[in-house]
């Protein structure tokens, strides 16, 4: 998960970086006359811009898109192989990304494995807005989670235990 984290920083970066040689790009193209271009007579500025440019967005959109599939695939991997416990929501934040109008929230959470010591963990988690008041602070939640790393995610599978 933490290389998920890592892929989509980078893929912003990329994206924000992406506007400088677009705009050195007009900044080249600047006093030639109106008409149609060839590769040849664009000046050196402006081809070298458009490669940079270029190859800045294709970095960014692999490296956003990534990340959501390297997320999905440890989410899915975990699910799969983590160990079940109960945690409790300490916190939930808004990411400000909704999909299909459901938010995808950032929990904060204590998770009590059995028979091991607390610990807090984060996730991500796109939640049903019918279901946001379910993991509120203080709720409890069933979870899987990685006892070597500490990656947790939300078990729909499993029920939920009262307080």
């Amino acid at each position: 998960m933490k290389t998920s984290a890592s892929m989509r920083k980078w893929g912003w970066v990329c994206f924000r970086l992406m506007w400088l040689p677009f705009i050195t790009m007009f900044i080249g193209m600047l006093g030639l006359p109106n008409g149609s271009y060839d590769w040849a007579q664009l000046p050196l500025l402006a081809r070298v811009s458009i490669i940079a440019a270029g190859s800045l967005m294709v970095a960014s959109t692999v490296l956003l898109v990534g990340a959501s599939v390297a997320s999905s695939r440890a989410n899915r991997a975990l699910l799969a192989n983590g160990q079940p416990a109960q945690a409790t929501v300490l916190n939930i934040r808004d990411t400000g990304t909704t999909i299909n109008n459901n938010p995808v929230v950032r929990l904060v959470l204590e998770v009590q494995p059995p028979g091991g010591a607390p610990f807090q963990a984060e996730t991500e988690r796109l939640i049903p807005r019918l279901q946001v008041p379910q993991v509120q602070p203080g709720a409890v939640v069933a979870v899987r989670y990685d006892p070597h790393t500490k990656d947790v995610a939300l078990d729909n599978t499993a029920d939920t235990a009262a307080p």
